[in-house]
């Protein structure tokens, strides 16, 4: 778990997807412009089915890695920076594929599902490392992102339970390639990226995915049903995507936390009942690993503003505060909008009346042991 291996190298399962993901790549554009095949043994009847089908694997070796701690994308892409780049650019290329229609749709979700989850190898290293490097410029832009996220594929139920017929197993959130790959961009693309994304009513779209997801979630008998498509998974990323989205502005942190609702709704994600249903998933993010994720980014994004405060020139450094330095730490967003933008630590001080009474007002909704710790805080900063 401590050792980072090439893996993924030549003779191994992870090399031949890959292998098949090009071929798959070429014939695929072949067949969107209608030109024959040439110079190949055989022609693949149904490359789109066979992409979701390697890519959903490759996004379970990855989530797999993840789980059993050993973060470094170098175990699935090898230590070549020529395969490195290959690999990703295959996987970002079906992504960015799209014919407007529903099996295009499902093809970009299983791809974007396998290039999240390869990057998410990378996120609890390094906030730089030279596989971030090679993986930003490939990471769809915006617009694309934005697109995926409002895309309605109608009635028809977008997770097949236990199916592989093209669609999702029941595991996979539909949107959780997006947010992860979201994530990842606001992770490594600094300032700009935040306020691109920012500009494109990003957070307010996510907030949209969790108060939809969470409402169909809560019902225990439906959860497999749930259209909005956020696995434990999912939801975890689309925390820390908003989380890095609050360094964008004034206005982008009061547009999410300066308002009851999204605070309830937030904090509700660590109320018992939720916590059961993820403690007893039975796939990825799940179990008392996906608990423990979940509130550490729940709180992580409640406690922004007040990290951002602790790091404000003056007053004492966040490097070892609530949960044994764990929560508040010198990687937190909250600490490092103290030194991009001091209208926003300005707006938070303003306004950090206004959201210790929310946090008040929505207790009941979550661990009070939040609130104590809130408090505890705060009072640091005071003295």
């Amino acid at each position: 778990m401590t050792t980072v291996v090439s893996g993924g190298g030549d003779g191994t399962i992870v090399s031949e997807i890959f292998s098949v993901l090009s071929i798959c790549s070429s014939s695929l554009n072949k067949d969107a412009h209608n030109v024959e095949p040439s110079n190949t043994k055989c022609k693949l009847a149904n490359p789109s089915a066979l992409i979701r089908h390697s890519c959903l694997i490759l996004t379970i070796i990855a989530q797999h890695l993840k789980s059993t701690g050993r973060n470094s994308a170098i175990f699935m892409l090898t230590n070549s920076p020529k395969k490195q780049l290959a690999r990703l650019s295959v996987l970002a290329h079906h992504v960015s594929y799209d014919d407007k229609t529903k099996a295009s749709f499902q093809l970009q979700s299983a791809s974007a599902l396998a290039l999240s989850s390869v990057l998410s190898l990378e996120h609890g290293t390094l906030v730089e490392s030279p596989i971030s490097e090679i993986a930003m410029p490939l990471i769809p832009r915006t617009s694309t992102l934005s697109d995926h996220l409002k895309f309605s594929s109608g009635k028809e139920n977008e997770l097949d339970p236990g199916k592989f017929n093209g669609k999702l197993p029941y595991w996979l959130g539909i949107r959780d390639g997006c947010v992860g790959l979201l994530d990842s961009k606001l992770k490594w693309g600094g300032p700009l990226a935040v306020q691109q994304l920012c500009a494109s009513g990003i957070p307010l779209l996510l907030i949209g995915l969790l108060s939809n997801g969470f409402s169909n979630a809560s019902q225990e008998n439906e959860c497999l049903n749930d259209r909005i498509g956020l696995s434990p998974i999912g939801v975890v990323w689309t925390i820390s995507s908003l989380c890095h989205c609050l360094s964008g502005g004034a206005m982008i942190f009061r547009q999410i936390l300066i308002r009851n609702e999204h605070v309830k709704l937030i904090s509700n994600l660590i109320c018992d009942a939720h916590l059961k249903l993820i403690k007893s998933w039975t796939g990825p993010g799940g179990g008392r690993t996906g608990v423990r994720d979940l509130i550490n980014a729940v709180i992580d994004l409640l406690a922004f503003p007040f990290v951002a405060l602790q790091n404000a020139p003056g007053l004492p450094s966040a490097n070892a505060s609530v949960s044994s330095g764990f929560l508040l730490n010198v990687g937190s967003p909250g600490q490092r909008v103290c030194m991009e933008d001091k209208d926003t630590v300005k707006a938070i001080e303003e306004d950090m009346g206004k959201y210790i009474k929310i946090l008040v007002e929505v207790k009941s909704s979550f661990n009070g042991t939040l609130i104590f710790h809130c408090m505890s805080l705060m009072f640091v900063i005071k003295q």
